[in-house]
């Protein structure tokens, strides 16, 4: 028969005998101040409480304890498999297996005696919530912000730099000295003087296309022929079928996006409408000077990072809704060429913007030759376009080379093709196009071009000093800028369209000629009808509507 010590005080003990059946024994105790007590290990089974179970020493249990009130547990306790700490809303479980503290959704890991502190996940997103007094402190000697696969957004070092990072390549790096801004820094505003910056390239001339807003047209405003005719350092290039288009310099409508932005002119191609031709093609061309890439920065022998490229950026506007095709290709060494296909819808002007890297197979010499080519084209024959490339450089193979286009343009009577505010800048961005004072643009395209001419409002005109020399005259004009290089000249034959004045006599000519001793600063013309004695001087003069050009175009 089992039986139960009952003691209270040191003066004994009660017993009760258990029951005769073989049902369960139940023992109730007082609400509190009762405890179980052994001086040995003993084993407690089924052991229901509404009050507090004080247990002072080792207790092993087979099954659930339950409780409506605390446990109090003095000793080590050690838990061999799974807890679960279940809250009213979210649970917290330690996974044995995954040797891992869980957090259910918006279950909270707080700190503090008000929550100053607090991470958790709320089933969308990850929150560490400082709401204290005071800061909330990272800290180590090295300090690394990044993505899960491994790319660093920020990262800083104790006495070093700290790097804010776009695609793995540092754009903001701290120095001992300051701060180093790799690429386009963009700015709302501006405080100071910026007495003290420096700056290692210059603000301003960051545009390399002379008159790419379309203003300077020495030669005329229309031309119905290919070449050099209207729009200075621009030409149309057109072949391959009957040619009826036009080139001309038009204004830009007011009220449209690039007339806002400061344009009032652009380049337009007008096509009467051509049969379906493989070998036709027609595009706007545009030619750099060498030295003008190999100086401006460019990198254009790719290693890494955004200083690497060069942005071409411009305004466009088709009549012809279909893709249209813009590339550029070098002329030094291997050449190379990168293409890029654009759709545009029917007469709506087109903010372009191309994003160029460079390639380890660029060459571009220090010299006055040409250094890159700009294609603006509405229609190239599928003779010229079997491959299917793009927006990536390849080795150019003659016509095989570029991405396949349509013909809609080609065959469509009157359709029209314009362009205008042509920038081209280092950097992987494309800024706001810089525009230019009138005077400095035409200044410029004069190192390739300019007219002497008759003023409309006078019959003729003096161009510069004449001397006999032997059996010819001599004319000297001084070039108002230095050229690319020796220019040529184009004069047309005019009836007594070039006079020779001297002491009082006139010797008139039908035609002028550059002479041999002609250089980038000057040129000197020889006028085959002169009378004069040698060495002494006249003066030569334009009539009836003559005029002579003067080039170093490519």
């Amino acid at each position: 028969m089992s039986k139960i010590k009952l003691t209270g005080s040191n003066s004994g003990y009660v017993e009760i005998d258990s029951a005769a059946d073989a049902g369960n024994l139940t023992l109730s105790l007082p609400t509190s101040g009762t405890r179980l007590l052994s001086n040995t290990d003993n084993v407690f089974s089924g052991i229901t409480t509404t009050a507090e179970l004080d247990i002072n020493g080792k207790i092993d249990v087979s099954t659930d304890i339950v409780g409506g009130r605390n446990l109090k547990v003095t000793g080590i306790t050690t838990l061999s498999d799974d807890v679960t700490f279940t809250g009213a809303s979210y649970d917290v479980l330690w996974d044995k297996s995954d040797n891992q503290l869980e957090f259910g959704d918006s279950a909270k890991l707080s700190f503090g005696a008000s929550s100053d502190l607090q991470i958790f996940h709320d089933g969308s997103n990850d929150h560490i919530l400082s709401s204290g007094t005071g800061s909330l402190l990272i800290k180590g000697d090295a300090i690394n912000l990044g993505s899960a696969s491994g790319e660093y957004y920020v990262r800083a070092y104790e006495n070093g730099t700290v790097q804010i990072r776009y695609n793995n390549s540092t754009k903001i790096q701290t120095t001992n000295t300051g701060a180093v801004v790799t690429g386009i820094c963009t700015a709302t505003s501006f405080s100071g003087s910026g007495e003290n910056l420096t700056r290692t390239t210059q603000l301003s001339h960051r545009n390399i296309v002379i008159n790419g807003d379309m203003r300077i047209a020495q030669r005329a405003t229309s031309h119905n022929s290919s070449g050099y005719r209207t729009i200075d350092r621009f030409k149309m290039t057109a072949g391959g079928a009957n040619n009826t288009l036009t080139q001309a310099q038009v204004d830009v409508a007011s009220g449209t996006s690039p007339y806002v932005r400061g344009f009032r002119k652009a380049f337009k191609f007008t096509n009467a409408g051509q049969n379906a031709n493989n070998q036709g093609y027609v595009y706007m061309l545009y030619q750099i000077e060498a030295q003008d890439i190999a100086t401006s920065g460019w990198r254009y022998m790719y290693s890494s990072g955004g200083d690497d490229y060069i942005t071409l950026s411009f305004w466009v506007k088709a009549s012809v809704a279909q893709n249209y095709l813009f590339f550029i290709h070098t002329s030094d060494g291997t050449v190379k060429e990168w293409s890029h296909l654009r759709s545009l819808s029917a007469n709506s002007w087109t903010k372009v913007e191309l994003s160029i890297p460079g390639d380890s197979g660029i060459t571009i010499n220090n010299d006055t030759g040409v250094g890159l080519n700009l294609y603006f084209v509405p229609y190239l024959g599928n003779h010229y376009t079997s491959g299917s490339t793009v927006d990536q450089w390849v080795n150019h193979a003659g016509y095989t080379s570029r991405p396949d286009m349509p013909s809609t343009w080609w065959t469509t009577s009157n359709s029209t093709f314009e362009v205008t505010g042509v920038q081209l800048e280092v950097g992987e961005q494309a800024t706001p196009f810089e525009h230019r004072s009138f005077g400095e643009q035409l200044v410029r395209c004069q190192r390739y071009y300019y007219k002497i001419a008759i003023d409309p409002a006078y019959s003729d005109m003096t161009i510069g000093t004449a001397h006999q020399n032997g059996a010819y005259g001599v004319v000297t004009c001084q070039n108002p800028v230095s050229m690319r290089t020796k220019p040529s000249i184009t004069a047309p034959t005019v009836t007594n369209g070039y006079s020779f004045y001297y002491k009082g006599t006139v010797n008139r000519s039908n035609t002028i000629s550059l002479s041999g001793n002609a250089t980038k600063d000057r040129i000197e013309l020889s006028h085959t009808n002169f009378s004069a004695t040698d060495g002494v001087a006249g003066v030569m003069r334009l009539t009836n509507g003559t005029y002579i050009e003067v080039s170093s175009e490519f």
